[in-house]
């Protein structure tokens, strides 16, 4: 099999594209690459459960993949190029999702022990990456926190239209209690 310098280069360009490898150089990069396993995956395969530790990296590459919670509600489509199970290879924790793919898909598979062992042997890339991964929570915590604000809204958008309404129905004290 030939080996194209492009599609590395390609590769290469799609991880630092990807925010928990971004500031990493192209050896660093190539070095994820090395370690990793690339798939192509065919829509239906299960590649992670909720409530399991999965030790696995998986970058979605091309394709799409499904996300739903641990009782089967759909919860996202992701998309490439995106990583997904960083929590849990950083942490050790469970997954919260169940992650299915929706149309054939390219992946790249990185084992938290490989990953380990790269970011021990370079101090200066594990620093970029748990730097990246920091921001990352920060991103996603801020996203949350304005979801919440936005639903706040709503509720009470809701809770007033409700009181027009029916000022006197028991119902709303159940569904919206005084603080």
């Amino acid at each position: 099999m030939r080996h194209d310098l492009s599609d590395d280069v390609k590769l290469v360009q799609k991880l630092l594209d990807i925010p928990l490898f971004e500031d990493l150089d192209y050896t660093q990069v190539q070095a994820l690459i090395e370690a990793g396993k690339r798939e192509t995956v065919n829509p239906g395969t299960v590649l992670s459960e909720p409530r399991a530790v999965d030790e696995r990296l998986i970058v979605l590459l091309a394709g799409r993949l499904r996300l739903e919670s641990a009782s089967g509600d759909l919860l996202d489509y992701q998309m490439p190029v995106r990583v997904l199970g960083e929590m849990g290879v950083f942490t050790g924790q469970i997954r919260s999702t169940r992650v299915i793919v929706e149309d054939t898909s390219d992946i790249m598979v990185l084992e938290a022990e490989s990953l380990d062992e790269m970011l021990e042997e370079d101090p200066q890339m594990g620093n970029h990456v748990l730097a990246n991964l920091i921001k990352l929570l920060y991103t996603r915590l801020y996203d949350v926190n304005q979801e919440m604000g936005d639903l706040r809204t709503t509720v009470d958008r809701l809770r007033q239209r409700f009181e027009e309404l029916q000022p006197d129905d028991p119902l709303l004290s159940e569904l919206f209690p005084k603080e």
